[in-house]
């Protein structure tokens, strides 16, 4: 390599750099401005604004295992989202991909013989990535064949998802021989169990985050090392120039929905694996909506996505935590979300206003 090509690898890597650094400052200006107005919002409404880093404080230092334990699922449903979000294909439906992912991994464990054991824990983890990548499927090959607006589709999906999880939990399912009942499967074999954190013990926190890290950093690979990340970059920027350039911009919208339904599939199998050990009716508390916020935090950005997924697992323990520890409802983790959502699309429409302005202005000019 020469002199030249070493320095042209030197200034896209410092690029690459600066670029993390800028994104990770506007996110934590983002959390401080949310955490802030909360603060605000509570001494107008007449609680301590002291609640809110009450909360963070405890989260932070003394029940870190329950942060990990949320930021896992966040961080990979931040990931699920942010993989079509590249290609401007939006995928509403990661809840309902979950779904499918945690039944379908529920029947590969209570199927198979007990003395599988970890392997049958793979063998789990990949018909939940299957299960989540076909359902994903469904709307990404009902927009290229019919047209169909992807995100009515993947919206409605999520009911049929969680009817068909409440009705295979209920019925098919269903634990006959237990001493409560309720809507469950019977409970896996321990040897079918995802571990959890030994050093966090008895917490819920699992190696689920490994996973999550691990796929997040996968996904950088993808879009920035990789000709389906560059046609999926392309394509999300400008269809037009990628379709005269030879890409097959359905191929790209089926393969990105793929990817991201197996993702959200991980969360499924990780969910009923590690935490619940059993499939619950309810086992999901909206992880694919809360990712939406995470991947929109990020940018879209993989490295970002890790970043923005641990605040909110903070948030979300934090605010488990304000309910205990303090007179505060918990609902007010959900308006930091909230604020959130609302700053960051404040900053994509100020963006885009500049934009159009730019352009009338060069057309003027022309």
């Amino acid at each position: 390599m020469d002199e030249k090509s070493v320095e042209k690898q030197k200034r896209l890597l410092n690029k690459r750099v600066a670029d993390s650094l800028r994104l990770i400052g506007k996110q934590v200006v983002m959390m401080l401005i949310a955490v802030t107005v909360v603060m605000i919002f509570l001494s107008i409404s007449g609680y301590s604004p002291d609640a809110v880093l009450v909360g963070l404080n405890r989260a932070l230092t003394k029940d870190i295992a329950g942060s990990i334990r949320w930021a896992a699922p966040l961080m990979l449903a931040g990931i699920a989202v942010c993989i079509p979000f590249k290609a401007a294909v939006f995928n509403l439906g990661v809840d309902g991909q979950i779904y499918m992912g945690a039944v379908a991994a529920t029947s590969v464990m209570l199927a198979l013989p007990e003395n599988m054991g970890k392997w049958g824990l793979l063998i789990a983890f990949l018909a939940a990535m299957a299960a989540g990548a076909m359902f994903a499927l469904i709307a990404a090959a009902m927009k290229v064949y019919f047209n169909t607006d992807m995100i009515v589709s993947t919206l409605l999906l999520n009911f049929v998802a969680r009817l068909f999880t409440e009705y295979i939990a209920a019925d098919v399912l269903r634990d006959a021989d237990a001493a409560i009942q309720m809507n469950a499967s019977k409970m896996f074999p321990e040897n079918m169990w995802l571990p959890r954190l030994a050093f966090f013990e008895p917490s819920s926190a699992n190696v689920g985050i490994y996973i999550a890290v691990i796929t997040a950093l996968i996904a950088a690979f993808i879009f920035y090392k990789t000709t389906l990340g560059y046609e999926i970059k392309l394509v999300g920027t400008n269809p037009n120039f990628a379709r005269y350039g030879g890409m097959n911009s359905n191929r790209v919208v089926l393969k990105t929905m793929a990817l991201s339904g197996a993702v959200a599939g991980l969360i499924g199998v990780i969910e009923v694996s590690a935490v619940q050990h059993r499939l619950l009716a309810g086992f999901n508390p909206s992880f694919g909506f809360d990712g939406i916020v995470v991947s929109l935090l990020a940018n879209n950005n993989p490295f970002g996505v890790i970043l923005s997924s641990l605040f909110f697992g903070v948030l979300k323990n934090g605010g488990n935590n304000m309910e205990r520890l303090t007179e505060v409802p918990q609902v007010i983790t959900q308006i930091t979300m909230a604020i959130i959502i609302i700053t960051v699309s404040s900053n994509i429409v100020i963006k885009k206003v500049k934009l159009r302005r730019r352009m009338k202005k060069d057309g003027s000019a022309i």
